[in-house]
């Protein structure tokens, strides 16, 4: 039975989804296309193609690298486009959002369900208003929807977890279909299942725990077959079918190929430059704070001071909560900072800040929930006086307040730039630019394209039977494909008209000339076009 503050916080959080629900499609069209773009588009229509030719065209393999990857996003993006009246990246932009909101959803609902309504509010709320996030919802085709199939497969986890040693055959198709689609976007995913192992071995040796003698070894060993053949096997057989059907390559050889893609993405050879607090690296060279300095610059000050509290309130926090909770909430710890842990012990090559640990994220965000609402508890807890609660609550409903409303202000100015985000700490975007990767994906040459046309255009336009060269420096296809046939792209360091450069790794600087247009957002640079007529 809900309470009035329950109902509160659930129509609250239905308004919330409804909102961005309505501004994703108001807005999906402001995105501009990233550096990778134009390839997973083919990688997806490719994919779209092999299943129509009876798996007979096969060139998705010659795309790239791309056949490491599962078609999950890229192939239904793909089919979708064939229906939609928008371009074709317009409509992954849209598809890519409605996974972004899927991820926000499945957020409130394992908060919800691990810690009840307050804490399912609140981290939804904390990862709506996180940049990071929000900002890769429209054109980050695998990181995204790899997160949302992370917070569903937990969740689906998490319930399988509650009833134990019942097993519902609904919760096992459910956990199989997304557990395989979030394997069909990234194979990494595996570690879902090894982590998934570990709840579940201690629910299978608390015989053992309470009573060591042989009866209870022999009912732990009971137990834990019976699992494995009723819960186990059952969700790795169905997501290993689902996984394979959203990823060709994977079907050719079903063992093998998987594995070898597994091996690739354990050590990817990677080798760019990248920037870290001032200092340029190597991809492959990278110190171990690589990964927890980025969190510490791009989450916001809020969920990044509860997360940190969390390690205090932890103790609290698992006394207080159901026994077959708890599971649920240690799966979340698993996920969330192993694969952090890893990195930071084995150095693998990384790029792009932290996005390919974007899946963290919503986790995060619930543990910052689960510590606040710990805390407004504990302070609850110490005053009897009504008085007090309602001081106490409005004191949180205000901090809240305060940092929905200026969070909203600063994305509001970023967009649709809001992956960029630098909290104070790095003193903002503005203190970041120099320091750390902003507009790494290239999206603001869609702006910069546009401004150049409208410029050129109110000079008169290209001239007659004339083709206006671009160097560029950065992802062509970001620029070209908001351009007129008679802008032609060349080399970077080519005669042309026009120079057009990312600011990432300093490009701006390496042609001089009469500066024209400036892309940037809150003091940091992310675009330029010179003329070099």
């Amino acid at each position: 039975m809900l309470t009035a503050s329950d109902k509160i916080c659930r129509l609250t959080a239905y308004g919330l989804l409804l909102t961005l629900a309505v501004l994703i499609v108001a807005t999906f069209r402001h995105y501009g296309i990233t550096w990778d773009e134009e390839l997973q588009s083919q990688y997806g229509q490719a994919i779209v193609d092999y299943y129509f030719s009876g798996f007979k065209d096969q060139r998705y393999a010659e795309i790239f690298n791309l056949y490491l990857y599962g078609g999950t996003f890229d192939g239904l993006a793909s089919l979708i486009d064939r229906f939609t009246p928008f371009s074709v990246y317009e409509t992954r932009h849209l598809v890519n959002a409605f996974f972004g909101w899927l991820g926000l959803w499945g957020t409130w609902r394992l908060g919800r369900l691990l810690g009840g309504e307050a804490v399912g509010l609140l981290a939804l709320a904390l990862l709506t208003f996180t940049p990071m996030y929000y900002g890769h919802m429209y054109n980050n085709p695998k990181d995204i929807p790899f997160a949302a199939g992370v917070i569903w497969s937990i969740y689906f986890m998490t319930r399988c977890y509650q009833t134990l040693p019942r097993v519902y055959v609904g919760r096992i198709l459910k956990l199989g279909i997304i557990l395989g689609l979030t394997l069909g976007i990234r194979v990494g995913g595996v570690m879902l299942v090894l982590f998934w192992g570990v709840p579940l071995a201690l629910h299978v040796l608390q015989p053992i725990l309470h009573k060591r003698d042989k009866a209870a070894l022999w009912q732990s060993a009971k137990l834990g077959l019976s699992l494995f053949l009723r819960l186990v096997l059952p969700v790795m057989a169905l997501s290993y079918a689902v996984m394979l059907i959203c990823w060709p390559w994977a079907q050719q050889a079903p063992i093998s190929n998987p594995l070898r893609a597994i091996a690739e993405f354990s050590n990817f050879p990677q080798d760019v430059e990248i920037l870290l607090d001032g200092t340029i690296y190597r991809s492959t060279q990278l110190p171990w704070y690589y990964v927890p300095l980025y969190f510490g610059v791009q989450l916001p000050e809020l969920p990044l001071f509860l997360l940190a509290a969390n390690i205090v309130m932890l103790p609290r926090i698992w006394r207080t909560m159901a026994a077959n909770k708890r599971y649920g909430l240690l799966l979340i710890y698993l996920m969330a900072f192993a694969p952090i842990l890893y990195a930071m012990l084995r150095h693998p090559a990384l790029y792009d800040a932290v996005r390919h640990f974007l899946f963290a994220v919503p986790l995060f965000c619930i543990l910052a929930a689960f510590t606040a609402h710990s805390l407004s508890n504990w302070a609850i807890g110490e005053f009897e006086l009504k008085i007090s609660r309602l001081a106490i609550g409005c004191g949180i409903g205000i901090i809240l307040a305060l940092f929905i409303v200026t969070q909203w202000a600063i994305m509001y100015r970023l967009h649709p730039y809001e992956y960029i985000y630098a909290n104070r700490f790095a003193g903002g975007v503005a203190g970041a630019y120099g320091k750390y990767e902003l507009d790494y994906w290239g999206s603001s040459f869609k702006e910069a394209a546009q401004k150049l046309q409208i410029l050129v255009n109110k000079q008169g336009g290209v001239p007659s039977g004339k083709m206006y060269r671009i160097a560029i420096c950065g992802p062509w296809d970001a620029a070209m494909i908001y351009m007129p046939p008679d802008y032609e792209p060349v080399v970077a360091n080519e005669p042309a008209e026009f120079f057009l450069s990312t600011t990432r790794w300093q490009c701006q600087n390496m042609r001089r000339g009469k500066e024209i247009i400036r892309i940037e957002r809150m003091g940091a640079p992310l675009a330029v076009v010179k003329d070099l007529r």
